[in-house]
């Protein structure tokens, strides 16, 4: 099963998550498809949707790290949408809501992006 949905809205990617837990198990091949996605995409502007996850673990979110170290090498960025209230809280403990920009819903983050361009 396909662990993500990639979409797009006019230049910027939206990867809607679809497991409701992204752990471990997932980490890894999520985080080799991000990059390479990030590679292989023109746009630099990812948006991550967690409208449907309920946990989360430290390796996933290294995950997205990961990715967001190598899009801003690209001169890019990730933004955080959606967040159930127990993965927000643990965004807030690893202090990862000072490293991404969180937003309510996805139409939120993308018009962060809009105002940017």
């Amino acid at each position: 099963m396909q662990n993500y949905e990639l979409v797009f809205e006019n230049d910027i990617a939206v990867v809607k998550l679809l497991s409701n837990h992204s752990t471990v198990e997932i980490a890894s091949s999520f985080k080799a498809e991000l990059h390479s996605f990030i590679d292989n995409i023109s746009t630099k502007k990812i948006v991550i949707d967690f409208l449907l996850v309920e946990f989360v673990d430290s390796t996933f979110l290294g995950a997205i790290v990961s990715g967001l170290r190598k899009i801003a090498a690209l001169n890019g960025d990730i933004k955080i949408c959606s967040l159930q209230p127990p993965v927000s809280m643990l965004f807030e403990l690893t202090r990862l809501n000072k490293v991404f920009q969180i937003f309510d819903d996805t139409d939120s983050a993308i018009k962060k992006f809009e105002e940017i361009s």
